[in-house]
């Protein structure tokens, strides 16, 4: 079977497919259009796209009922969801049952191709590892990383390595995890050890955001900074820890994630899919250190 080629872009506003259309394409990307949820999973049924990116309001079937169909036909299959304002809850929603990111509609073009790239690498990096390991039954691995956001999906790769012996979660459940992952490592890097403000991204493009971490990687203390990451994993449950040596935050001030005023200002992305993929997040007091659980769900039981 030849290899997925292309991106499916699910909407019942021809504007808004041909916006998204538009700005994939510009990227190099191949793409596909559908008008519902119904007419997407019959595409889906004949030529499998490499990732699905779907508004929640359709008819026929909406965005919410698509991600439901995508994991249960399909569960490796990356679907990311566009958000009008007003309609965060049900995206977070939507990512807790099985979606991989989202993207607001009022920042398509300039969010789209990094969310695109972030979520097709971390697929990339994660689905060549197949073999499971019949008799491991916990795992421990403990890494530490200079700041070099290129890294990260190799890291996140290795990390994977253990769920996968363990037989822990699928396909996609890994890639959520991924994701989670790779906003806390770039988060730890970026944020923590180069004390770069994610405001500054919405400034002339992030111009000033990228040059900043380019020179900090060069200047002390900041280029002497590490991050240390540990992974503890049993057949029932993963646990991460991330800590970064730069000089935290006050916790006491971390803005609520799931409060939709709160996911349209910088950094509220990243803390919405670290939240809504994990079952527990916890920041120490000084703030440089981020625990991470996920626990294995059995069939027909509730937390």
């Amino acid at each position: 079977m030849a290899e997925p080629n292309h991106i499916l872009v699910v909407d019942d506003s021809p504007t808004q497919l041909r916006q998204m259309q538009l700005v994939l394409e510009k990227e190099g990307y191949s793409v596909r259009s559908a008008a519902d949820g119904k007419e997407a999973m019959e595409q889906i049924a004949i030529d499998l796209p490499m990732l699905v990116i779907t508004d929640l309001q359709m008819p026929e079937m909406n965005g919410l009922e698509l991600v439901a169909a995508v994991k249960a036909s399909t569960p490796s299959l990356p679907v990311i969801l566009t958000t009008s304002q007003g309609s965060e809850d049900i995206a977070a929603s939507a990512l807790r049952d099985g979606a991989s990111s989202y993207v607001p509609k009022r920042d398509m073009a300039l969010t789209l191709p990094p969310v695109v790239k972030q979520v097709l690498s971390l697929y990339e990096a994660t689905r060549f590892i197949r073999e499971v390991s019949k008799f491991a039954v916990e795992s421990s691995i403990t890494l530490v990383i200079g700041n070099d956001e290129m890294l990260v999906p190799k890291v996140i790769e290795r990390l994977e390595r253990p769920m996968v012996e363990l037989d822990l979660f699928d396909e996609g459940e890994r890639l959520q995890i991924a994701m989670a992952l790779d906003e806390a490592l770039v988060n730890a890097i970026v944020h923590g050890n180069l004390e770069v403000s994610s405001e500054l991204r919405q400034t002339e493009d992030g111009k000033p955001y990228t040059d900043l971490i380019e020179k900090r990687k060069t200047e002390s203390p900041y280029k002497d900074r590490r991050v240390k990451v540990h992974l503890h994993a049993s057949c029932q449950q993963v646990k991460f820890v991330i800590c970064d040596e730069g000089n935290g935050f006050d916790t006491a001030a971390l803005r609520d994630p799931t409060d939709p005023e709160n996911l349209e200002r910088a950094g509220g992305r990243g803390l919405l899919l670290i939240n809504a993929f994990m079952d527990e997040v916890i920041h120490n007091d000084c703030g440089n250190e981020i625990t991470m659980l996920k626990r294995k769900q059995v069939d027909g039981a509730s937390d």
